[in-house]
């Protein structure tokens, strides 16, 4: 464990130095909800945050403020910007009643659609194409949306025994995986509707699902349980590669852009860098007061942004380098 020293800078900043890490924290508004998903917008240039505040956006590096765009969408748990950058999908709801899927024209903020057909809280969400998307819901449906049609699903795939929490679709643009809290990942073929197979190896809640952005051989899936482990997978063949178990249960995963890490944002408020081919842990780094909800990579560095609880948001600077710093806004 690196050396730690504390030093109090201010009555509301305090700094911890360690050994390989920097990590400058402001203080936090307790009320604040927490971030619950973060993405880069498509000119790398902000970063837009959801929560049940609704959706924020904030400049990049510095993290300033920049702007609220209200949604009637309460509760939100994830976004997507569409392949075509022009549409920012949010999706939401209240538990036990109602899941909304909510369609923004991009930059503008301007309400295009909205799609309200699940019976519980959006949980997930991905673009098949600039007018097809898909979500998963605690509902334990999975629906794929049409743009340009009526607001009834085009189409409902149902299998998972509980909440459906994290999707993902590989390249070929019909193959989905998909996971929750039933513990499995299943694999579907979006042209028929119907399920291909299911991976049961996780002994807790699936919470995430990312696909590794590297096109040479089949395509490789990690997912990030409630067991504390980091699973990697190649799902058209069903075949489970390597997995590896951390300290702190992982709630959310990205990976970098060149697919030799990934990055987990845990319970425990730590991000961790995992080699996945040697399957150990490169840094171990605190990076939040408490859970850490929601991580994204930027897509032309090695930078990335965490959130966590009480709205926190820190950027790392350069998570490849020997020595990491960590920044609140």
């Amino acid at each position: 464990m690196p050396s730690l020293k504390i030093s109090v800078k201010s009555r509301d900043i305090l700094s911890l130095a360690f050994t390989d890490v920097l990590l400058t924290s402001l203080s936090v508004v307790a009320n604040e909800p927490p971030i619950t998903a973060l993405a880069f917008t498509p000119d790398a240039k902000h970063v837009v945050a959801v929560s049940q505040s609704g959706v924020n956006v904030f400049t990049w590096p510095k993290l300033n403020h920049k702007r609220t765009i209200h949604t009637s969408t309460s509760n939100l748990h994830c976004l997507a910007f569409s392949p075509n950058e022009k549409y920012l999908a949010v999706g939401g709801g209240s538990p036990s009643e109602d899941g909304v899927l909510q369609v923004i024209s991009w930059p503008e903020g301007e309400a295009v659609k909205r799609f309200d057909s699940h019976k519980d809280s959006v949980r997930s969400v991905v673009w098949q194409d600039d007018v097809r998307l898909l979500t998963g819901s605690i509902d334990r449906d999975i629906k794929l949306w049409h743009l340009k049609k009526e607001a009834n699903a085009i189409l409902t795939l149902k299998g998972h025994s509980r909440s459906v929490d994290a999707i993902c679709l590989i390249e070929d643009g019909r193959t989905l995986v998909s996971s929750g809290a039933d513990q499995s990942l299943r694999v579907w073929d979006l042209e028929s509707g119907s399920l291909i197979r299911s991976l049961n190896q996780h002994t807790k809640p699936v919470n995430a699902l990312r696909l590794r952005p590297i096109k040479d051989g089949l395509p490789m899936v990690a997912s990030a349980a409630s067991d504390k482990t980091i699973r990697f997978w190649q799902p058209t063949i069903g075949r489970m590669v390597r997995y590896i178990r951390l300290k702190s249960e992982p709630l959310n995963i990205a990976w970098t852009n060149d697919g030799e890490r990934i990055l987990a944002s845990c319970v425990d408020g730590h991000l961790r860098v995992v080699d996945p081919v040697e399957v150990t842990v490169m840094q171990d780094l605190p990076a939040t007061d408490g859970w850490s909800y929601a991580i994204a990579v930027h897509p032309h560095d090695h930078s990335a942004v965490i959130g966590g609880i009480n709205g926190q948001i820190r950027r790392i600077e350069d998570f490849k380098a020997h020595k990491t710093k960590i920044e609140a806004r």
